[in-house]
């Protein structure tokens, strides 16, 4: 066996001591009222190849949380997160990208191209990119504010979706951020203030659960990598590597690459940050586009960190945000374990099936 083939046995039974917990918690998920428990399950189960249980979260989805507007929230009035607010309160549509490309996937048409008419009311007309806010009670979208993860996520459902020509727009919205970082070696600013451009009076506050906290909308290498919300470049990194694949423009996949080149500008750290689970997803992807052995090579490094970090009883601590398993949330705990599961299913799709690049040596 090549150490390749023992290194994809090896993540393939994390993953399965995962589902195991999933599968055995599966009553008292049911039983959890906020959509964070459940966003990210049909696109796990898709992935997954688990048709029934697909089913079962898309007969959920549609009960509880699809509303008339075509947005997925936990009540009339509620986007949801109570224990985590200052996520919806600063990338409202994070939730709803993944939601519509997990139900494009399991083929739950309808409820996807609901969904994905809700998202496309945040495309901003002139820049491309999402928008970051909204007001449930009122049903109006802010429009004062853009940010990468919102127009990352809403164009991966878009790509799901097969719209292509929007996909490119935000992709093009995200090489302009990226294009206009004054820093570019020191930090990485997510948002953008519209008619004004990149927002980057964001320090002060270093408390990540502050809403108006730095770490909510800006990557330093300054800091101590594994208190980063590292998701804000990574979430981009994948939807590019995704855009060039579906367009061949090798504009995106240098987008790609100069993000996955900002992580490892990041302190040593940043291998034990949970939020680097988008490194790795969009790393493993970059791998199989390429050929080139450092993209694979930072997948796996993070994938040996969730195998050697997962707690015996199946899931993981976001260490983020919770200091140990009686701190953490049951809710946290699913929402986790579905992610890291479905990313790294993916990325194992992505690893062996990789091209090698011309004289490189395979993993």
């Amino acid at each position: 066996m090549t150490q390749a083939a023992f290194a994809v046995e090896r993540y393939s039974q994390a993953i399965s001591r995962a589902l195991r917990w999933l599968h055995e918690n599966e009553g008292r998920s049911a039983s959890m009222p906020d959509l964070c428990s459940h966003y990210k399950a049909p696109y796990l189960y898709a992935a997954a190849g688990d048709p029934a249980r697909s089913r079962r979260y898309a007969d959920r989805i549609r009960a509880r949380y699809l509303q008339a507007d075509g947005d997925f929230r936990t009540a009339p009035d509620a986007k949801g997160w109570f224990h985590l607010p200052c996520s919806p309160a600063n990338r409202y549509i994070y939730s709803n990208g993944w939601l519509v490309a997990g139900l494009e996937k399991m083929g739950a048409y309808g409820m996807a191209g609901r969904g994905l008419e809700f998202i496309r009311r945040f495309q901003s007309p002139e820049l491309g990119g999402f928008r970051s806010r909204f007001d449930p009670a009122t049903g109006v979208v802010d429009e004062s504010m853009l940010d990468s993860s919102s127009t990352s996520s809403a164009g991966l459902a878009l790509l799901a979706c097969g719209q292509v020509a929007e996909a490119r727009r935000a992709g093009d919205f995200l090489l302009r951020l990226l294009d206009a970082q004054p820093q570019p070696e020191r930090f990485y600013f997510s948002s953008w203030k519209s008619g004004q451009g990149l927002m980057t009076d964001v320090f002060g506050e270093e408390d990540q659960n502050a809403i108006r906290g730095r770490k909510q909308f800006c990557l330093s290498t300054e800091a101590d990598a594994s208190g980063e919300l590292v998701w804000l470049i990574g979430k981009p990194m994948k939807f590019l590597a995704r855009l060039h694949e579906a367009t061949g423009e090798a504009s995106y996949l240098s987008g790609a690459v100069a993000l996955f080149d900002f992580f490892h500008r990041l302190s040593e750290s940043r291998w034990r940050n949970y939020a680097s689970c988008k490194i790795m997803w969009g790393g493993a992807e970059l791998y199989r586009h390429t050929g080139e052995r450092r993209f694979g090579e930072t997948a796996a490094r993070i994938l040996d960190w969730f195998v050697e970090s997962q707690r015996p009883w199946g899931g993981w601590v976001h260490y983020l945000w919770y200091k140990d398993d009686d701190q953490q949330p049951f809710s946290a705990a699913l929402d986790l374990a579905q992610e890291l599961c479905a990313e790294m299913m993916d990325a194992l799709f992505d690893l062996p099936a990789a091209p090698a690049a011309p004289g490189a040596a395979p993993l």
